[in-house]
């Protein structure tokens, strides 16, 4: 008889016991889902961030001008995001093949390196992206 007077309670005990446990890991999986969240965020924000600097790299490229014999630094703005555009570099340059030499100037192909560097004005963070092209262009035109 002496145990069931102390055996009183113990199921209260008990199921108090497993009730805190579920609580911490009712607890630890939200945090954890709030940590993947913004880690989803951030990645996305990179994400938009690499393609609206793309998209300005893109719009370089549609335009001669940008590799000319003094190519200069610009800022295009891509859906509300600044993206600053290096100078245009080139890297090499070399006479087209093809081309008969007494024909008049013969185009060289030039190599070109663009860099483009997007930051997000919310949070500052910022994407740089790297890309190179190939281009026939008159002769003299790669410094």
């Amino acid at each position: 008889m002496m145990t069931h007077y102390r055996q009183q309670g113990s199921t209260l005990l008990v199921s108090l016991i497993m009730l805190i446990i579920l609580t911490l890991f009712v607890v630890t999986a939200i945090n954890v889902s709030n940590v993947n969240l913004k880690i989803v965020g951030n990645v996305q924000s990179k994400k938009t961030l690499e393609a609206n600097a793309q998209q300005a790299i893109e719009q370089v490229l549609s335009s001669s001008a940008a590799f000319n014999l003094a190519p200069t630094a610009q800022t295009i703005t891509v859906n509300g995001t600044d993206v600053a555009i290096a100078a245009a570099v080139c890297r090499k340059a070399v006479t087209a093949g093809s081309y008969s030499l007494t024909s008049g100037p013969v185009p060289e192909d030039t190599n070109w390196e663009l860099v483009a560097t997007a930051t997000d004005p919310a949070n500052s963070a910022a994407v740089t992206v790297k890309q190179g092209v190939k281009l026939r262009l008159p002769p003299g035109n790669c410094p």
